[in-house]
């Protein structure tokens, strides 16, 4: 079908085509995962490592922002107590904490799937504490 045919569709059947075609999945090879309400999706791109999670750069398609997306497999954070307190504590804190110096957390789930426990937080990318 040429692009002159679809001039002749009455404006609801366009505004129709138009929502399904935004609705796709993204044909970008670097997107690998989004987020179960389809907010935020994850790129393969390693932002940094820490003791039990990955940070991957993420993007929220709602707000249009870059974001972090922190991973931990379920089975590293089940390994002791010590490691499932830390991951729970982190989300815990994160999620109650309002300052504009405290990074922020926009969501959090457990996807029983892939068994990892991912956390969407701001995303800085002007170094490290340490720099």
């Amino acid at each position: 079908m040429n692009s002159r045919a679809d001039l002749t569709l009455p404006v609801t059947e366009l505004f129709e085509k138009a929502k399904s075609i935004s609705k796709a999945e993204p044909d970008e090879p670097d997107i690998v995962e989004k987020s179960p309400n389809r907010r935020y999706i994850r790129y393969n791109e390693i932002l940094g490592r820490g003791a039990f999670k990955i940070v991957y750069k993420g993007f929220d398609e709602v707000h249009g922002i870059e974001v972090a997306w922190n991973q931990v497999s379920v089975d590293d954070a089940l390994q002791s107590p010590e490691h499932l307190e830390r991951l729970y504590s982190e989300v815990y804190l994160l999620k109650s904490l309002k300052h504009e110096n405290i990074i922020k957390s926009y969501s959090s789930w457990v996807d029983d799937e892939n068994k990892t426990i991912n956390m969407i937080t701001e995303l800085f990318t002007s170094g490290s504490l340490r720099q």
